[in-house]
């Protein structure tokens, strides 16, 4: 995985290969991978799609996972202009490694335009400053390689609901929720402050990592004890600026799981209540494809 935020951001300045085709790198890695991580290829994507786009921002994105990404291997994304409106932009992104296409997705950006302006409220919750850290929470699972996987996502959290693991000891509730604080663990870099896209980057890479969290709390199971667990689309829809100077909290909830696929929606706000972004997933929970 990432060592740094830098390296995390060296990610999206996907490299420019001509006829609208861009080369994504991958990360230098001290813990073995068997697939690209899914939020990865979405941030990505939406770098690539940026780049054939001028004065708008993104504020929808369609992806559909094909197949596993192989993690030794760096990732092609071909742009097609579907449309070039007044207000929108439409883009496809197809990803490849080779001849295999891994990734479809579908980015629309929109010229800023004023509006009538409604949001759901943020809920009321615990403020992260009052929560255990997830290093805490994880600890008695040590021996399990949690409270690892806990230091290695390079976003400090704090679980307002029991993150799976936890929950899974206390029974299955009986609603599937799991709200989660989170903000980068370092000081962001002013280009993260700055520019838009690079923003909405990094929320779409890190929306990807505990998504289907409320899924694993629905059905009492963690990956750990699944065969597999993998995502097959991620949907964002971009609502507001994305600011990483102040948490961010991820209300994230499970409405159905059935015939071995979990269905999973998140709202992130930001510390002010304003709703930044609407996420849903499909995961995939049964025997390996």
């Amino acid at each position: 995985m990432p060592q740094s935020l830098q390296d995390v951001l060296d990610l999206f300045d996907v490299q420019d290969l001509g006829g609208a085709s861009y080369r994504g790198a991958q990360p230098v890695d001290d813990v073995p991978r068997v697939r690209v991580f899914g939020g990865q290829v979405v941030a990505q994507a939406m770098a690539a799609a940026a780049r054939t786009v001028s004065g708008r921002l993104l504020h929808s994105l369609h992806a559909s996972f094909l197949r596993p990404g192989n993690p030794a291997v760096p990732l092609r994304y071909e742009v097609t202009s579907l449309r070039e409106g007044r207000t929108f932009s439409t883009r496809r992104v197809t990803t490849v490694q080779g001849d295999v296409v891994v990734m479809e997705a579908m980015a629309s950006f929109i010229e800023p335009i004023a509006g009538d302006d409604y949001q759901q409220p943020m809920p009321l919750v615990t403020p992260p400053e009052a929560l255990p850290t997830l290093d805490e929470q994880l600890a008695p699972y040590i021996d399990e390689g949690y409270a690892e996987l806990a230091r290695l996502k390079l976003f400090e959290m704090r679980y307002i609901d029991p993150p799976p693991r936890v929950a899974v000891d206390a029974g299955v509730p009986e609603e599937a929720v799991c709200r989660v604080w989170f903000r980068v663990e370092s000081a962001p870099p002013r280009a993260l402050l700055t520019d838009p896209m690079l923003a909405q980057c990094l929320l779409g890479y890190v929306s990807d990592w505990t998504i289907l969290d409320p899924v694993q709390v629905g059905v009492g199971k963690t990956w750990q004890s699944m065969e597999t667990m993998a995502s097959l689309d991620h949907t964002m829809w971009f609502h507001r600026p994305v600011d990483f100077s102040d948490w961010l909290l991820y209300d994230q909830r499970a409405p159905s799981a059935i015939g071995g696929r979990g269905l999973a929606s998140g709202l992130i706000y930001n510390r002010s209540g304003e709703l930044v972004c609407t996420v849903t997933q499909e995961g995939y929970l049964g025997r390996r494809r």
